[in-house]
């Protein structure tokens, strides 16, 4: 997946989910009627948790390529709704304790200093830290969007299905997460960040295609 193209990141433990206060100004409008505006309309989909914005900004081919954007756009809402939760309990900064730092305003940033070509109804997009790894836009009645196979699917429906099951478990946890952090399950948010990264380890390495997420005593104040 290119970094920057989608503004959650999972990665053992760093989950990066932009604050929902930051909203900048500058760049042009998030609007899906140019190549650029798409991404940044995606970039905010995507950190705001906007389902049904980030499935019409994903252009899926297949059932299966379909069935990645359902789950991506399920943990994208799941981490929008911990932000929230976690500001709530702690505040700023403490929200970026368990969340992670701003990617989606870096983001931000990247698309606006994007190199962009237009070829008809094909765009190709080259971040600056990234022009080894172009990547392209199609224009689908009159709106642009990002084609599944650009965000680095697996090559065989075996290791897709076994990423989808593995985003199912994560989300579950950024559910679960969530849940005790609103019922006031931890007197720190460095504790309930202790507690999902463990979690997120320990589901990683056992990694079965399908599993149910076990309860524990880990969550206490």
């Amino acid at each position: 997946m290119h970094s920057g193209l989608i503004a959650v990141v999972i990665v053992l433990g760093t989950i990066a989910v932009g604050a929902q206060e930051t909203r900048p100004t500058t760049g042009p409008a998030a609007d899906a009627s140019t190549p650029r505006g798409a991404l940044r309309l995606l970039n905010e989909a995507m950190r705001d948790g906007d389902v049904d914005t980030i499935k019409r900004l994903l252009l899926a081919a297949n059932p299966s390529e379909q069935k990645m954007v359902d789950t991506q756009a399920q943990m994208a809402a799941a981490l929008a709704k911990l932000r929230r939760a976690a500001v709530k309990a702690f505040g700023e900064d403490g929200a970026q304790t368990v969340t992670g730092a701003d990617e989606p305003a870096k983001n931000l940033e990247r698309i606006d200093l994007a190199e962009i070509t237009v070829n008809g109804n094909t765009a190709t997009v080259t971040y600056r830290d990234q022009k080894e790894q172009p990547f392209v836009l199609k224009k689908v009645s009159g709106r642009w969007q990002v084609p599944v196979s650009e965000l680095g699917k697996p090559v065989d429906q075996a290791a897709l299905e076994q990423e989808l099951a593995d985003l199912a478990v994560q989300t579950e946890l950024v559910r679960r997460i969530t849940s005790e952090i609103e019922e006031g399950r931890f007197a720190t948010a460095e504790k309930a960040r202790q507690i999902w990264r463990s979690r997120m380890i320990q589901a990683a390495a056992s990694r079965p295609t399908t599993r149910q997420v076990e309860p524990d005593a880990q969550a206490e104040p």
